[in-house]
């Protein structure tokens, strides 16, 4: 699979020149091709590094865990699969993987590539371990994908600085993150963390005891099924939905994306939801009474549910259904549950199925 981290650290420029032209100017002169002068010597070996055929290594290795067992895995570049199943052991395989134009070439950067794998106490501890280049010499284009099995009950903490993550199956404790690559996690019922900067994050059916965290800058954040007493789910440029969860608590934030909430209120819950240019949309199941606190600057406000409004004016509170305006304020039912809703150039929608 070719290296993705070139093209994403592309796009992220382009954006950060976006938003800053004046200073990102100098930042991507000094990075990106210069038609009115000659070719950087550097981007021609790094083309090189890119073309001809790949050279592949496999190699696997297999450590006997016990109760407690940990999964510590570190990559740069290259995908990375954990799933748990059965048995008291943790087998990882690692596949190497080089293209150059010259074959010599691409064996010897192959044998540079390494992967250290270490084991104590039922904590099995994976690294790629990149060769050390000179400051003339950038041509390398190399990946380590990592394909894992641990028991069940395994703890699990894998970093990848491009590459996706995919964790399915454990329910010992998880933590995902990348900077560029999407991160999906499935069937993890104590999932702590699931980050990335450029990527998506995906859950479905995952949960927690505490605190349950799912951030990305470049991205969407989409969950599904999780039952968690907190969960904090966000994205700078990217949507957030969230469907058939349970929480108590819920902070869902977007700067230029939307929000979805789709999904029933727990009694005494607190839901708070902030898009700067993005719309907010609840759909609510059940018949849980909330407060509801929401309002917009430039956008429009709607409630499809009845709520009795506090209405700034007046002495009399009024029922109204399909109010349309820029504030709400008011409750509905026992409002045992709070629900809050921010946006500045969106609107807001609070809606039943």
């Amino acid at each position: 699979m070719p290296n993705r981290f070139f093209p994403r650290l592309i796009v992220a420029l382009v954006l950060v020149a976006t938003a800053s032209p004046a200073s990102a100017a100098v930042t991507l002169r000094g990075l990106l091709l210069d038609d009115s002068g000659p070719r950087p010597s550097w981007f021609e070996r790094y083309q090189d590094s890119r073309e001809g055929p790949e050279t592949v290594d496999k190699t696997s290795r297999t450590f006997q865990v016990g109760d407690g067992a940990a999964l510590d895995l570190t990559g740069i570049a290259g995908d990375v699969r954990v799933t748990g199943g059965g048995g008291h052991e943790i087998r990882v395989e690692a596949t190497r993987r080089v293209r150059h134009r010259s074959a010599d070439e691409a064996k010897r950067l192959l044998n540079e590539l390494r992967v250290e794998m270490t084991s104590f106490n039922g904590r099995v501890e994976v690294r790629s371990v990149y060769p050390r280049r000179g400051h003339g010499d950038r041509g390398f284009s190399g990946r380590i994908d990592y394909v894992v099995a641990v028991p069940t009950g395994a703890s699990v903490a894998v970093k990848s600085i491009s590459g996706d993550v995919i964790v399915s199956g454990v329910r010992g404790e998880v933590r995902a993150e990348s900077i560029s690559g999407d991160v999906s996690i499935d069937s993890a019922p104590n999932l702590v963390l699931a980050k990335t900067v450029s990527g998506d994050v995906t859950t479905r059916d995952a949960g927690g005891a505490t605190t349950m965290v799912l951030s990305t800058v470049s991205g969407s954040v989409i969950a599904s099924g999780l039952q968690v007493r907190t969960l904090q789910a966000g994205s700078v440029s990217g949507n957030v939905r969230l469907s058939g969860t349970q929480v108590e608590r819920v902070e869902a934030k977007s700067v230029s994306g939307n929000i979805d909430f789709d999904a029933p209120l727990l009694k005494a819950g607190r839901y708070a939801f902030t898009s700067h240019s993005g719309n907010v949309r609840i759909i609510l199941s059940g018949n849980t009474g909330f407060e509801l606190d929401a309002d917009t600057f430039s956008g429009s406000v709607r409630s499809d549910v009845p709520v009795t409004l506090r209405t700034m004016g007046r002495n009399d509170p009024v029922q109204r259904r399909g109010s349309s305006n820029r504030a709400i304020r008011g409750a509905y039912g026992d409002a045992s549950a709070l629900v809050s809703v921010r946006s500045h150039s969106g609107s807001v929608v609070i809606t039943k199925k």
